[in-house]
């Protein structure tokens, strides 16, 4: 157990040190089809970046099609303008808190090698009383890479349209990680992991492992996986809100060390509109399963948070599906943290869930 949980640490920050905001996911694309060659199967990449593994193939009859995924992308910033000065504008790529970016340490990548810099932040001693307690917006900030000039920056290979990341930092306390990028590495390493416990098994089911882009941009960059797959039904990797931190002890009773995550609602009104209620019959019979091997699963119902399920679900003819996942702390901040215990968990639910989809189980509704 304990060579296993170092082997995730050691896979996981392997992760988490590649930077892949949404568009710009190539660095793990390479990862996880290079990690993906000893299972001998069947992977593919498609135009936008999905990568897909086959598990096994099944002759002789209509297959029974499941897919599992989780997003490579995490989220940034991306150069907007670059002043005279050297200084570099910035706008969101994806869900980024303004609030986590004053002083906040970032990287980009130029021209072959990786710049470090800071989000600027007014000095303390001569910021305004009426200022100390303000977040600036993201068009009033600016990141600041140590260029004397544009001219400067331009020649080192900065331009308009590329991307910003928070910096690397990896660290762990036992099975407690924290790391940037944990969303959704951390479904990565549920999906590497799973493949590596299937590969070569007897399965009832195709199993396709799906990686997909650009779920902090608009969780459309799956959809054509799901279409080439036309699964019979799909369950999404990733994170859910912990609320076992002082701040958010009334949102729920979900804690690191409890177990795998359930997804029982999402949905985001701000104009996205995009959620998920998931067909009951799975969620029934992931229960059971999970109850069958004695993981412990929690339920989770959040206003505000969505994941690549929001808009698949809704493909070819639709399809049964929810969210698993693993609980998370500081959800799209600088440094987030999990138990790798809860993903050994979701890890050998999946293993279990995979050899009962046979398509022997009626999931459709009415």
């Amino acid at each position: 157990m304990k060579q296993q949980m170092e082997h995730m640490k050691k896979r996981l920050q392997e992760l988490t040190s590649l930077a892949a905001v949404s568009g710009y996911e190539d660095p793990v694309i390479r990862y996880v089809t290079e990690q993906l060659k000893t299972t001998g199967e069947d992977i593919q990449v498609d135009a936008l970046g999905n990568v897909t593994v086959q598990m096994n193939k099944i002759e002789g009859r209509e297959p029974y099609r499941v897919m599992i995924f989780a997003h490579m992308d995490e989220l940034g910033l991306v150069v907007n303008k670059i002043e005279d000065s050297g200084f570099l504008r910035v706008e969101r790529l994806g869900g980024i808190p303004e609030k986590s970016l004053a002083g906040q340490t970032v990287m980009a990548e130029a021209s072959g090698k990786s710049w470090n810099g800071i989000i600027g932040t007014k000095a303390h001693h001569v910021t305004p009383s009426e200022e100390k307690y303000r977040v600036l917006p993201v068009n009033e900030v600016f990141a600041d890479f140590g260029f004397r000039s544009r001219e400067e920056a331009e020649e080192a290979g900065f331009e308009v349209g590329m991307p910003i990341m928070y910096a690397r930092q990896y660290f762990d306390n036992g099975s407690r990680v924290f790391s940037n990028a944990l969303d959704n590495r951390v479904g990565c390493l549920a999906l590497l992991e799973l493949a590596d416990r299937v590969k070569g098994r007897d399965l009832p089911c195709e199993l396709y492992l799906v990686f997909s882009v650009q779920e902090e941009f608009n969780l459309r960059g799956v959809l054509p996986a799901v279409r080439r797959i036309n699964p019979h039904l799909a369950i999404t990797l990733d994170i859910t809100i912990a609320t076992d931190t002082p701040d958010l002890k009334s949102k729920g009773d979900i804690a690191l060390g409890g177990g795998p995550s359930i997804g029982m609602y999402t949905f985001h009104g701000r104009g996205t509109l995009g959620g998920l209620i998931p067909n009951p019959k799975l969620v029934k019979h992931i229960k059971q399963a999970a109850a069958s091997r004695h993981i412990p699963l929690q339920p989770a119902v959040f206003m505000g948070i969505l994941t690549d399920a929001s808009f698949s679900q809704l493909e070819n003819d639709g399809l049964p599906i929810v969210d698993l996942g693993y609980p998370a702390r500081y959800t799209h901040a600088p440094v987030e943290s999990v138990d790798l215990d809860d993903v050994s968990k979701l890890i050998e639910l999946l293993e279990q869930l995979v050899h009962t989809f046979d398509g022997s189980v009626d999931f459709s509704r009415g």
